[in-house]
């Protein structure tokens, strides 16, 4: 008896899952839109994270920062490949391609430029290490005790607030040249942020160093922890940063985070059913009298 009950309720299950499907199937197939609205701003800084991280899921900042040395100009062939094999890198063991490491070799310029732009943007998101910013101090009683070194701090927020107004820009210009297609996927969208990148790179990175130079802005702190940073500046711009999010306004007005850029919240349809095919009834043929 025990045996038989079991094959009823395996049979039981198995009719139950079938009529699950084929309600599911035809569900589908009636379903009058086979798209969602997703957020821009999500799909841009995921694509720019996967141009920047090799298969491995991993960031070797160190090859990224010599990409972007040879990218901006900073230095040459020859003076990379003298810091490759300074750290025991041979340079005849690097594949001319399939590897992020070729950027290193292969003299790309355009490539260079576009994991370059990923990488420096991204690097918002990054968490940062504040303890570089504070000094230690022993007081009157003994304890040592922590203050924000007021030079340090301002030469750095300088470069992290020209980042953020930079890459508001890029984030910008991505958002305003994406293609607007429900027939499109996810994957699909990804290679228009990332085509955009590689025409837009070279400027982007001219743009974060004329924003440095131009920079005379001075800066307040609000809240700078280890991994947290809230700072005002006297040009009406707010920047904070944590381990979740980064936000950065400009006279109140949100230019990148909170899924918003420049103030604006955009959104892509993205297919998530593909529509079924559909069977034509065929015409029944005549027969002549």
């Amino acid at each position: 008896m025990v045996k038989i009950k079991f094959n009823l309720q395996k049979a039981a299950v198995g009719g139950l899952l079938l009529l699950i499907s084929q309600q599911a199937f035809c569900s589908v197939a009636d379903l009058r839109v086979k798209y969602i609205d997703v957020p821009a701003y999500n799909l841009i800084s995921d694509t720019l994270v996967g141009m920047s991280t090799p298969g491995s899921g991993k960031r070797n900042d160190f090859v990224l920062q010599l990409i972007c040395d040879l990218a901006r100009g900073d230095k040459n062939q020859q003076e990379v490949n003298a810091v490759l094999q300074q750290n025991h890198i041979e340079v005849q063991s690097i594949p001319a391609k399939g590897s992020m490491s070729s950027l290193l070799i292969n003299g790309d310029i355009a490539d260079q430029a576009s994991t370059c732009a990923a990488y420096v943007a991204t690097s918002l998101f990054s968490t940062s290490d504040n303890s570089a910013l504070f000094d230690k101090v022993k007081t009157e009683s003994g304890k040592v005790e922590l203050t924000l070194n007021p030079q340090r701090f301002a030469k750095e927020m300088k470069v992290r607030m020209s980042l953020a107004q930079a890459t508001a820009n890029l984030y910008a210009v991505i958002a305003a040249n994406l293609p607007n297609n429900n027939e499109l996927s996810f994957s699909d969208y990804q290679q228009s942020v990332a085509s955009t990148v590689y025409n837009y790179a070279p400027e982007y990175l001219k743009l974060v160093q004329k924003l440095y130079a131009n920079d005379k802005a001075t800066y307040t702190p609000v809240t700078i922890t280890s991994s947290a940073t809230s700072i005002f500046d006297s040009e009406s711009r707010e920047l904070e940063i944590t381990a979740q999010s980064i936000k950065f306004k400009s006279k109140g007005v949100v230019w990148l985070g909170e899924g918003k850029i420049f103030g604006k919240e955009y959104f892509i349809p993205v297919k998530v059913i593909d529509s079924p095919a559909i069977n034509k009834p065929k015409t029944p043929k005549r027969t002549g009298r």
